[in-house]
């Protein structure tokens, strides 16, 4: 298991892995302009977080997660599951409305991904990548928890964040980008759901390798023990980047 691989963090992201904002969702459904029974793609599906959320906005839903541990997890039967990835779907040529990555299109390729998106799209149709940025800054308790795995794993980054994903998403001349849109919720965890959080991260997992990440761990329970935090308030700013296929 490394980077990229959920396997051993499948439990843990069951467990503790946020929704998404519904107001959010909302607004990019209006901007994609389909509706119930329209078919929608989410790439990286994972143990199936938004895609529960489609399913329940009556989208007919192709759920894409390549490891098995993670769809072991899964419990949206009415979606449509396969092993497909950003860069081979194993989706037909123009099949989806609409097409999704929540928390999963930084792993992608883009160079092989974008045009694999734009084969699986109709026309015109949009391609959103979301992300929960945790607003570490915003809350005593993550603020402490960030400069905890600064002290430990100095090397580790989130690899996403602060990237010009509009570009991106233009890079290879397929799509043309359209907005940007964020919305800030909150989300409480019990204690052991916010350590699990910590738990089913895959790259400070890998980064810190297991020493460093147990000692990370050791002082974030003691932390919340020396503060007696039994459930822990995270602001999350919700945020999507949507691209519109060209013709």
């Amino acid at each position: 298991m490394g980077l990229g691989d959920f396997s051993g963090q499948a439990d843990a992201y069951q467990r503790a892995r946020p929704t998404y904002s519904q107001k959010l969702l909302g607004l990019l459904i209006a901007d994609a302009q389909v509706v119930a029974g329209d078919p929608v793609a989410d790439f990286g599906a994972g143990t199936g977080i938004m895609t529960r959320l489609l399913v329940d906005r009556g989208f007919r839903v192709a759920a894409l997660e390549p490891n098995e541990a993670m769809r072991s997890k899964v419990d949206v039967p009415e979606a449509r599951w396969n092993s497909g990835t950003f860069e081979h779907s194993q989706l037909a040529d123009g099949s989806q409305r609409w097409a999704v990555a929540a928390q999963a299109f930084h792993w992608a390729d883009p160079p092989r991904a974008m045009p694999e998106l734009r084969r699986i799209l109709q026309p015109g149709c949009l391609f959103t990548a979301i992300w929960n940025n945790r607003a570490n800054r915003d809350s005593e308790v993550l603020g402490w928890t960030e400069d905890a795995i600064r002290r430990h794993a100095p090397d580790f980054d989130e690899a996403y964040r602060n990237r010009s994903w509009g570009e991106i998403l233009e890079s290879t001349g397929g799509f043309a980008f359209l907005n940007h849109r964020t919305e800030r919720h909150m989300i409480s965890m019990p204690r052991e759901r916010y350590l699990d959080l910590w738990r089913s991260h895959n790259r400070l997992n890998t980064i810190a390798g297991p020493q460093r990440f147990a000692a990370f761990m050791t002082e974030l329970v003691a932390y919340l023990d020396q503060h007696d935090l039994q459930v822990i308030d995270v602001p999350y700013n919700c945020e999507a980047w949507s691209a519109r296929r060209k013709d």
